[in-house]
């Protein structure tokens, strides 16, 4: 739960096989999640959220619906286009062996 703001959000964070598919396709993965997610009552002030991540460091966020899920922003902001934008932590960043120097691949 996250609280403030004057606003109460519930996060269910989710370890996902596949992150960059359609938000209908993680709809039908996590279809038993979000019906969890889904008792928690909804209102102004109640936020119901799902955040997934790969093995990879890749995490996407969902602000979970009554009738499904629509894809956020980091910050809590909607989408604003159809294009995914996949947010990378630390560990995602690869190294990658170029000769006989390392060189960081994001």
């Amino acid at each position: 739960m996250i609280i403030g703001n004057g606003m109460l959000i519930f996060v269910r964070i989710r370890k996902a096989r596949r992150v960059r598919g359609m938000k209908e396709e993680i709809g039908r993965e996590f279809q038993d999640t979000l019906g969890q997610i889904r008792s928690f009552p909804s209102s102004d002030l109640i936020i119901r959220e799902l955040w997934i991540y790969s093995r990879y460091g890749i995490w996407r966020f969902f602000r979970v619906e009554d009738t499904g899920i629509v894809e956020i922003c980091q910050d809590g902001t909607t989408q604003k286009n159809s294009f995914v934008e996949v947010i990378r932590t630390q560990r995602a960043v690869r190294k990658k062996k170029m000769g006989s120097a390392l060189v960081m691949v994001k």
